[in-house]
């Protein structure tokens, strides 16, 4: 059946490139309880631009977020579109009163994209390849697990209340661990609403429906994923090569004005954009008053502007609106000059030299560098300058081919940092575990307090949602009176349609979540 398909594929990209791309895209939450009734269009054939990775197995690294990203996947239980755990391949689960056994119900009916059955065997042993191989498997804590009737059970080596949240993350995708998974890297064998049926390297993916999804049979019957550049996808989209783009440059959207059949659509996402203050002792910036006076000095929404072009809100704490959490009554260092400067003098930085910058104890001037790539765009940066200029801040750039050497050695003082995904698996516990915590492997900047950990330990032991809310409020509340981070913008997940093509479809403010079964196409 394969060596048949394979050739039709071929034509149509052919016949798409040529006369107009085929194709609509949705969005994919793996947790959807729509079940698609209608017959699948079979000849429709979807071209899209989305993230792009030369691997698909879950064992291989952070390969996991693309096998989802492509809907090619599932977990046991995922995050809705409004940030709430819910059931997915597991129909029901419970915490034993340890707080370290984890028990999943499998649902029953759901199949392989190669036919075979869904079993709990299938689920402990996907679980136990991560744990075991995935670089990442770690996180899960897993001390044993075993089938128990139609449950997987699980136990981990300790108080894990993140645990069900970690299994939405996509490492943990469940493969068909009784076939040969030599070739998973292109060929998983999964659940999810399409399957991979062909793959030219650096070029594309192609997708078929999954004629056993458990949800119903996918509407499109082809997917084709193009290897094509951010900066590049809406001139593809112009030119009929695909039919939607997802996340595109920001530089290039302006494009779209001249092209009304051609619709963004937004979610602000659970990305943070931020720079890292380092705070180890013997740097200036070691001072808690200066940290804050640098944060109170910017202005966000002229930087979220700049770095986002439309597609980013400003951002003061290190999570977003769209994670869910209640951060009523939390404070921020937001911009405010007259506070910048209150803090310098806090700091012992009350006199200034004749163009204006603080000048330190020996009476020399205060100049701080910002340690980012060479290849990073540095608008951003240089609008920080600007701003920390106005209250007297000398700041220089400090460009480098690789920062990894500075940044592991802690020799900077500031870090221009990409964006953080601030929910990594549905929950922000291993973000700021990660960042600000003694044994975090991304904590550049030497930060750590007894109050940050002691949240961090009580959120092991937080079960009910409303509480680990409040403590997450808590974390956050000191991390912004500590200013081990300036937080400037939360940004948007956007795709952008033909609306010739295809229908709307729900972005979702987690990433990883993109194409899915409720896809449909004009």
């Amino acid at each position: 059946m394969k060596k048949k398909i394979l050739p039709l594929i071929a034509l149509l990209l052919v016949l798409a490139m040529v006369l107009s791309a085929c194709g609509a895209p949705a969005n994919n939450n793996a947790s959807s309880n729509n079940t698609n009734t209608e017959p699948v269009q079979e000849d429709k054939h979807l071209n899209v631009a989305i993230y792009w990775n030369a691997n698909v197995d879950t064992m291989n690294g952070w390969g996991g977020w693309w096998t989802m990203r492509y809907g090619i996947g599932e977990t046991l239980l995922t995050m809705d579109a409004n940030m709430k755990l819910v059931e997915c391949l597991a129909d029901s689960w419970s915490v034993g009163e340890d707080h370290m056994t984890f028990k999943f119900h499998i649902r029953k009916g759901v199949k392989f994209s190669n036919g075979d059955d869904l079993t709990p065997q299938h689920v402990v042993d996907s679980i136990k390849r991560i744990a075991e191989n995935n670089s990442r498997g770690g996180n899960l804590k897993l001390a044993s697990a075993e089938v128990d009737g139609e449950y997987a059970v699980f136990h981990t080596t300790e108080e894990y209340s993140a645990f069900p949240y970690m299994i939405t993350e996509p490492m943990c995708i469940i493969v068909n661990t009784a076939k040969d998974m030599s070739n998973y890297d292109i060929y998983p064998i999964c659940t999810g609403p399409y399957k991979v049926i062909g793959h030219v390297k650096d070029e594309t993916w192609d997708l078929e429906a999954n004629e056993y999804y458990w949800k119903g049979v996918p509407k499109i019957k082809y997917i084709t994923n193009y290897n094509i550049a951010g900066d590049s996808r809406v001139a593809a989209l112009i030119s009929g090569q695909i039919d939607m783009a997802y996340s595109p440059s920001t530089a290039t959207l302006s494009l779209l004005k001249d092209h009304p059949e051609l619709k963004r659509i937004d979610a602000l996402g659970t990305r943070e954009s931020d720079i890292a203050i380092n705070c180890r002792e013997g740097r200036p910036t070691a001072n808690k008053d200066l940290r804050l006076a640098l944060a109170y000095a910017l202005d966000r929404k002229v930087l979220a502007q700049i770095s986002g072009n439309g597609t980013a809100e400003p951002l003061s704490r290190c999570f977003p609106d769209s994670v869910g959490y209640d951060f009523t009554g939390v404070t921020t260092p937001d911009y405010d000059k007259a506070k910048a400067e209150e803090h310098l003098k806090l700091a012992g930085y009350t006199e200034k030299d004749a163009e204006g910058y603080v000048l330190d104890k020996d009476g020399k001037r205060l100049t701080l560098k910002i340690l980012l790539s060479s290849s990073s765009n540095t608008a951003v940066f240089v609008s920080m300058i600007d701003m920390w200029k106005e209250v007297g801040i000398h700041v220089e750039l400090d460009p480098m081919e690789n920062v990894k050497d500075k940044r592991s050695s802690g020799d900077f003082d500031i870090l221009g940092n990409a964006g953080w995904q601030t929910m990594n698996n549905g929950d922000g516990q291993s973000y700021m575990t990660n960042r600000w915590t003694a044994v975090g492997p991304d904590n550049y900047v030497g930060y750590t307090t007894p109050e940050f950990e002691d949240v961090m330990k009580r959120l092991n032991q937080a079960f009910d949602p409303a509480e680990r809310s409040k403590l997450y409020a808590e974390a956050a509340q000191i991390i912004a009176n500590d200013c081990p981070a300036i937080f400037y913008a939360a940004t948007a997940n956007y795709d952008v349609i033909n609306t010739n093509r295809m229908n709307d479809i729900v972005i979702y403010p987690i990433d990883y979540y993109v194409v899915d079964n409720t896809w449909t196409m004009k």
